[in-house]
């Protein structure tokens, strides 16, 4: 069986590969930028597997820089001071002190002598403990990241850098195949 070629249809395809090729910039932006989303995602995950951390403490210290046409790169920076313990889930006070479960594998721990208080500069809910000198309670001082890990270091340790790398080739593959069948459909006229 014989298959004739159209002059018309080769003109359409030539079109058609020349649009795919003006918009293929729009499609990379589009699935670099959904990649970052997931991979925030995937990060605040990887640490909430081991950390009782609240998700919206580690959204907080996330900021993404979204690709552009200029520039094709996405980047997701996480970076913050000490990590407050009232930014652990289920953190609360005892009468015996401050009753914290940091790390899912130890369980949780009581803090003596600590209260939760509203911190005087930040106006943010604070664990403090007393000090004690000559048998007396005075004065207070915060506790912070004695007690827990940084989430940054959570993520830079070798096996979950990897696990993220990974994470993230597999969205940024899955994301550009699903953004060049749209365009694909939008050329067609099936949008």
């Amino acid at each position: 069986m014989a298959t004739t070629i159209n002059v018309h249809d080769l003109e359409r395809v030539k079109d058609d590969l020349a649009d795919l090729s003006r918009e293929m910039p729009h499609v990379a932006v589009r699935a670099i930028n959904k990649a970052l989303t997931g991979v925030k995602t995937d990060m605040k995950k990887l640490v909430r597997e081991e950390y009782n951390y609240k998700a919206a403490t580690l959204d907080k210290r996330m900021t993404a820089t979204k690709a552009t046409r200029a520039n094709l790169t996405g980047v997701i920076v996480s970076k913050g001071g000490a990590v407050h313990l009232t930014d652990i889930a289920e953190t609360r006070q005892t009468k015996a002190g401050v009753s914290v479960d940091v790390r899912k594998s130890t369980g949780r721990q009581l803090i003596p002598r600590a209260f939760i208080a509203t911190g005087r500069n930040s106006g943010k809910k604070i664990v403090f403990r007393r000090k004690v000198e000559g048998g007396r309670m005075v004065g207070r001082y915060p506790i912070e990241a004695r007690y827990t890990a940084h989430p940054e270091v959570i993520y830079n340790a070798p096996h979950n850098w990897a696990r993220i790398q990974v994470a993230a080739a597999d969205r940024l593959d899955t994301n550009i195949q699903r953004e060049i069948a749209a365009e694909f459909r939008r050329i067609d006229g099936k949008w």
